[in-house]
């Protein structure tokens, strides 16, 4: 409930902005904006999330504030503010607001139990704040200049971006759900503020919560500065050794199928399809037996040492900013291939399929359908879950993969992916192309397969 958000809101006697715990500021905002008498984070237009329920409250309720009922009027759809941030200057307004959504709740919270209360959430909150403020004509600043359809926010939670090309995010609604996303985010803060993230680490191994990844149980682990020294042993290790030496010297475990949490899930998923589009149960579980003998086979022969892959991810943070802070620059930019990195080819796409099931809110996987085809499930290498993550590339990005077993500029990988499209794109649609081709660099970066190249010699963070 926004509730508690409410209640802070209507005690502030100065100027105050308020900030969700879910937003994240890695610089300051604009002096402009901080002298303005409302404030928000952008206003948003209303679609199914929040017509479907103005529905539900003007069936149910029997009050609503003047400048609501106006609005449900007049207004389709309505709209709102996003109140990542909200606050402002006029103290008088925000405690007239606040004194109002407390009577449009209370007025009826005996229709509670017919409505979704959740979703009311944005309406006291959000909707009133942008109404009440238009029936006053009192202007809104924003610090986000776009009128946001409510299920269209783009690019919020893109953590990999900040601080190089972002400096404000925000994770709503489907961020948070997504374990890709909220990994990302561990990443950074450990990046970015190293012993915050192991202190938090440390009190959640001495309150014995679970984590993802064992090698934070170990015993060598007892202070901040165990896991900062090894750290810095894990960035030296990566950036010294080569893959095939920490192969040689891996202390990793080969797992044994039954006890690989991936294959269970997938397991249990063919366990429950009848039918699939026509095809046979059969041919489904036949296509899946095969891929889990070649995951299992890469798995005995390829177990990295934990120094290895914990500084391939001390490092992996960097990539992306590295890459493509610079727009400028990013063509003179030299990439090669992860060698960690492994390909399964397959009838089925089960790693779309285990991120369909894992990937909450990712409108791609969603929608995913499964189907048979030719399929790239790319295994790579983690210190979490079941000691690797699975990943589905398309065809263009196994080629990609493939021309950057050796190193190479961004540029002249692009002149390379030229053949393999029909001269028309050449011709008449070769930014759109280039900018594809970014976009699948971007994502393989984010999927560690693929890093800068430096000289082994000169490498470091």
């Amino acid at each position: 409930m926004a509730l508690p958000k409410l209640l802070t809101y209507s005690l502030q006697k100065e100027p105050f902005l308020h900030f969700d715990g879910d937003v994240f500021l890695f610089d300051g905002l604009p002096e402009a904006l901080l002298g303005s008498g409302l404030i928000a984070q952008n206003v948003e237009e209303a679609t199914n999330y929040y017509i479907q329920t103005q529905k539900e409250l003007m069936a149910h309720f029997n009050y609503f504030p003047n400048c609501v009922e106006n609005d449900f009027k007049n207004d389709i759809p309505i709209k709102a503010v996003n109140a990542g941030i909200l606050g402002g200057n006029n103290i008088d307004f925000i405690k007239e607001y606040a004194d109002l959504a407390f009577t449009y709740i209370n007025k009826n919270v005996q229709h509670f139990p017919n409505i979704n209360v959740d979703r009311f959430n944005v309406f006291f909150e959000q909707h009133l704040f942008y109404s009440l403020a238009k029936e006053k004509k009192i202007p809104i600043e924003v610090l986000i200049h776009l009128t946001i359809k409510d299920n269209q926010y783009m690019h919020l939670g893109d953590i990999h971006e900040a601080p190089c090309k972002r400096s404000y995010l925000h994770f709503l609604g489907q961020y948070k759900k997504d374990e890709f996303t909220c990994r990302l985010m561990a990443a950074k803060l450990r990046q970015l503020y190293p012993e915050y993230y192991y202190r938090i680490i440390s009190l959640f191994k001495n309150k014995g919560v679970p984590l993802s990844s064992n090698l934070y149980i170990d015993e060598k682990f007892v202070t901040i500065s165990d896991y900062i020294d090894f750290s810095g042993k894990a960035k030296k290790c990566f950036s010294d050794c080569s893959i095939v030496e920490n192969e040689k010297k891996s202390n990793f475990v080969s797992v044994q199928e039954e006890k690989i949490k991936t294959l269970a899930l997938l397991k249990n998923i063919i366990n429950e399809i009848k039918e699939y589009n026509d095809l046979s149960k059969i041919e489904i579980e036949n296509d899946f037996d095969c891929f889990s003998k070649n995951l299992l086979m890469l798995l005995k022969h390829r177990s990295l040492n934990e120094e290895y892959i914990y500084g391939r991810d001390l490092s992996a943070v960097n990539w992306y900013c590295e890459l493509f802070g610079n727009e400028s620059e990013i063509e003179n930019k030299i990439i090669s291939k992860c060698d960690e990195t492994s390909i399964i080819n397959s009838t089925f796409n089960w790693a779309g399929l285990w991120n369909k099931h894992t990937r909450i809110g990712v409108k791609y996987y969603e929608e995913l359908e499964f189907n048979p085809g030719e399929f790239c499930n790319m295994m790579v290498p983690e210190i979490f879950g079941d000691g690797f993550s699975l990943q589905d590339i398309d065809e263009m990005e196994k080629i990609i993969l493939d021309h950057l077993v050796s190193p190479l500029s961004i540029n002249n990988l692009f002149e390379i992916m030229l053949d393999y499209v029909e001269e028309d794109i050449i011709k008449n649609h070769l930014e759109e192309y280039k900018g594809l081709v970014i976009v699948m660099l971007k994502q393989l970066v984010l999927k560690k397969a693929i890093k800068p190249f430096k000289n082994i010699s000169n490498q470091s963070d």
